[in-house]
């Protein structure tokens, strides 16, 4: 008999998963986007945007919460709704300690596109930004999540890691305060960091085309960063400096 029980509760909370999962539908659900200027200027930002739908065939009132995962340093980035537009230091549309209460609410059916808008300030780089959303009056449970990786450089930089190179892998930025990105390469299976004592001391296994490659918390000093394809070949190894930033 406990067991039956027990089975039917399992039921009961899967069948509640899948009502709070088809909740909500977000259009993409993930954007990637790679953006290539001829030269900034101080007023450039980018806008992006994605669709939110209501699908729960009742009325929803949402709040979100914008969860920056890294940004370059000078960046700022916001939110705008069908509510409003809010100001970067602004990370969700409702927190009434703070006074702001603003939910969107939306009708079966209805729909509204929220934009991430990003001031880079004349910096090159990648921002990564989770937005989930919640019910007002069911805090605990995510109806949707969308997710933003926006990658913004200036020609310039691009360029100056091909000098020589060709139309061979190459990586940017050459020297590297925090991130390094990699031009013209095929799919990887891994990029391998490596120190001059010739150990690893950085290994991003399956990346992405456009993802991004944290080493700020390596020491600054000279490193190898070998590219491995999809057959484990290493097709090219770059010499790269890590430096601080002096502002």
């Amino acid at each position: 008999m406990k067991s039956v029980v027990l089975t039917l509760v399992g039921c009961l909370f899967s069948i509640w998963l899948l009502a709070q999962s088809s909740a909500l539908r977000i259009e993409p659900a993930e954007l990637r986007k790679q953006v290539t200027v001829g030269s900034f200027e101080a007023t450039y930002e980018e806008s992006v945007k994605v669709t939110v739908t209501n699908t729960s065939g009742r009325p929803l009132s949402l709040r979100w919460d914008k969860q920056v995962a890294y940004q370059p340093i000078g960046w700022e980035s916001q939110i705008c709704d069908k509510v409003a537009s809010y100001p970067p230091a602004v990370s969700t549309n409702y927190d009434p300690l703070l006074g702001i209460i603003a939910p969107v609410e939306l009708q079966p059916g209805e729909s509204f596109e929220l934009y991430l808008n990003i001031f880079p300030f004349n910096i090159s780089g990648q921002i990564q930004v989770a937005i989930p959303f919640r019910e007002i009056n069911r805090p605990d449970a995510i109806l949707g999540t969308a997710n933003f990786q926006i990658s913004i450089f200036e020609e310039s930089m691009i360029q100056s890691s091909r000098n020589g190179g060709g139309n061979r892998p190459s990586i940017f930025p050459n020297p590297v305060t925090d991130r390094f990105f990699i031009a013209n390469a095929p799919p990887l299976s891994r990029v391998e960091v490596y120190n001059t004592l010739g150990r690893t001391v950085k290994t991003f296994e399956q990346p992405r085309d456009g993802d991004s490659f944290p080493i700020e918390d390596l020491p600054q000093g000279v490193y190898l960063v070998s590219l491995v394809d999809e057959n484990g070949k290493v097709i090219r190894t770059v010499r790269l400096l890590r430096r601080e930033f002096r502002p």
